[in-house]
């Protein structure tokens, strides 16, 4: 599983965005791809998927 750091998280929204230090990729998360809360600055490790938009964060929880 990936690691990274969530770059921001806007709950009224419901979606945000993480990044990979080590490759500089960012996915997005959306908040039904979320085991429990996040913010800004949480580790996390999640599994990369595909969709037509391309690939985002999914079964992302925070590393405790």
């Amino acid at each position: 599983m990936p690691r990274g750091i969530v770059q921001f998280f806007l709950v009224d929204k419901g979606y945000g965005y993480i990044r990979v230090p080590e490759t500089r990729e960012e996915f997005y998360v959306h908040r039904k791809q979320l085991k429990g809360p996040v913010q800004r600055g949480d580790q996390v490790r999640f599994v990369v998927k595909e969709n037509k938009q391309g690939a985002y964060a999914a079964e992302v929880e925070r590393c405790s």
